[in-house]
């Protein structure tokens, strides 16, 4: 029933930051302003081309791992939406206390799915499938409403992103379009690093489940 759902979810971030490159055309007039399109592109299209072939592994191990994989990424991808509409919206209310935490239950939440998964399967193998398929829904929900908010709903003020010190170091003139290539870039790190944490997280939840389970009764 979900078959599509991933991809579609890869084209719909796609759009998003095709639409907001084509909104503000003078972010091509920036020195290396391609690179900020290319990469978090080239990070979907791998997304897209991965997520198809895992759901396309038959098995009720495999069928297991997706399921946990819906929950815990569906889960943790809402809660990244809601910190960065608070980080953009009400930034009072989001200190560095609160994405540090948000980011341990995300992360941690990964590696429950790992452990549940090792368990009801038996597959350590499975249990990281879990949680790195977990990731990946979690970075596409997310950083698709990053864009959303970023590039149309609330998008940052110029006259405040000529005060960040990156704007000043990157020898661009225009702030408007550093916002947008700061929030493509912002979505790319997310792509790419989510898989590497959830190998982490998803390798110690599997791993404990996995001792666990070869722990001799009492």
């Amino acid at each position: 029933a979900f078959r599509w759902v991933l991809p579609a979810l890869v084209l719909i971030d796609l759009l998003l930051a095709v639409a907001g490159v084509v909104r503000y055309p003078p972010l091509w007039q920036q020195r290396g302003a391609w690179r900020f399109v290319l990469e978090p592109a080239c990070a979907l299209l791998a997304y897209a081309v991965l997520l198809v072939i895992v759901q396309g592994r038959r098995g009720a191990e495999w069928a297991a791992a997706r399921h946990l994989a819906w929950r815990y990424g569906l889960g943790t991808g809402l809660l990244e939406m809601l910190n960065v509409v608070l980080e953009d919206g009400a930034p009072e209310l989001n200190g560095a206390w609160m994405t540090l935490g948000v980011m341990l239950v995300v992360f941690s939440a990964w590696g429950v799915a790992a452990w549940q998964a090792t368990r009801g399967t038996g597959s350590v193998r499975m249990g990281i499938v879990a949680a790195l398929m977990a990731a990946g829904i979690c970075m596409l929900v997310a950083v698709g409403g990053g864009f959303a908010l970023e590039l149309f709903v609330l998008p940052p003020d110029p006259r405040g992103v000529a005060a960040w010190a990156e704007f000043q170091r990157s020898g661009w003139t225009d702030a408007r379009a550093f916002a947008v290539a700061n929030t493509l870039e912002s979505g790319f790190t997310h792509l790419v690093a989510a898989p590497v944490v959830a190998l982490v997280f998803g390798a110690g939840g599997a791993g404990l489940a996995n001792c666990a389970a070869r722990r001799p009764a009492v």
